[in-house]
């Protein structure tokens, strides 16, 4: 069913700025996975890739078809062709911890480390380190061909194709994840449980909308769509519009966390680790209508979407390998 639209918060405005100062409002400890219980033998659907020492984070270029693969230790990267997914092509040693992920596109993929923005080529490994405040926790590449990279002191730091910063624009407690569609960046905060518009020409942050009561994660579909996942609370919920307007708020209970779409069937996926299960909806008609669910690995904190034929991969948190399910499996 269809909740209540999610209340506006405080239309925020903030310019461009180098202050790192963060507005005085209410926040919440930001919220993390649910821990998952144990997966018996043999239940994962699809086929299960052995990875005891991946778990950190996962992301997924179209163009050269490979799979990124963070370290459980966040040391190291493995690339991993999608045809031969069991031998990594090439393994990249980091100079710092990471954290995460942002885009991989074009064999290029963003890894934040603490107080930088690393961009590794997949093709020879050299590494390009940009610094940056603060520790970075999200990064987008955005259809302008500007590189949009989030911090823990609420953040934005806007970095040119030559890779210069910009500008930073601030006036959010943390900035979780990032998401762009045709020029329209929505912001995603933690502690505020908060979606956020960004005006990256102006330097500027736009309307401010309430993502449930402990949001973790946010994606965008080619129709504009923000995606959200309320882990706290139990919710799917989706924004749209400029300005941004909440779309639907859909109970999902067992912690949802990863969230992913595929462009190819219109789907939504939502994996919930409360359950070890991912979760495929169908939102054409304005409302979540589930089409199907599988078991996952245990603590799938991760997932991608090939946007080409709809396979869906999900990688363990706690080492219990890689999870792909084609679309033929679906």
């Amino acid at each position: 069913m269809v909740m209540a639209a999610a209340a506006a918060l405080v239309l925020v405005l903030a310019g461009c700025s180098d202050s790192g100062d963060t507005p005085d409002v209410p926040t919440i400890a930001p919220q993390t996975p649910i821990a998952a219980p144990i997966v018996e033998a043999g239940a994962p659907a699809g086929e299960v890739v052995p990875m005891p020492d991946a778990g950190g984070a996962l992301a997924y270029c179209p163009s050269t078809e490979q799979l990124a693969v963070l370290s459980a230790d966040g040391r190291s990267v493995e690339f991993r062709p999608t045809a031969a997914l069991t031998s990594p092509t090439r393994t990249v040693e980091l100079s710092d911890k990471a954290s995460g992920f942002g885009t991989f596109a074009d064999g290029v993929l963003q890894v934040l480390i603490p107080s930088a923005l690393l961009t590794v080529d997949s093709a020879t490994g050299d590494v390009v380190r940009t610094d940056l405040p603060g520790t970075p926790l999200s990064a987008v590449l955005t259809s302008q061909g500007q590189t949009l990279v989030g911090n823990d002191l609420g953040q934005i730091a806007v970095i040119g194709a030559d890779g210069g910063v910009q500008k930073t624009i601030a006036g959010l407690v943390r900035v979780d994840d990032l998401a762009e569609h045709d020029g329209q960046v929505v912001a995603l905060d933690r502690a505020q449980s908060s979606v956020t518009q960004v005006d990256v020409a102006d330097g500027d942050l736009g309307v401010a909308l309430r993502s449930g009561d402990g949001a973790t994660n946010l994606t965008v579909d080619h129709f504009g769509r923000f995606l959200s996942t309320d882990t706290k609370g139990g919710e799917f919920l989706a924004f749209s519009g400029d300005p941004l307007v909440n779309k639907f708020r859909y109970p999902v209970p067992f912690g949802p966390y990863a969230v992913g779409y595929d462009d190819t069937q219109n789907l939504a996926w939502v994996a919930t680790t409360g359950d070890n299960k991912v979760t495929a909806y169908e939102l054409a008609t304005g409302t979540p209508v589930q089409t199907r669910q599988f078991t996952t690995v245990g603590q799938a904190d991760s997932i991608v979407v090939d946007p080409g034929n709809g396979t869906v991969y999900l990688l363990s948190a706690r080492g219990e390998g890689l999870q792909v399910i084609s679309s033929d499996q679906q």
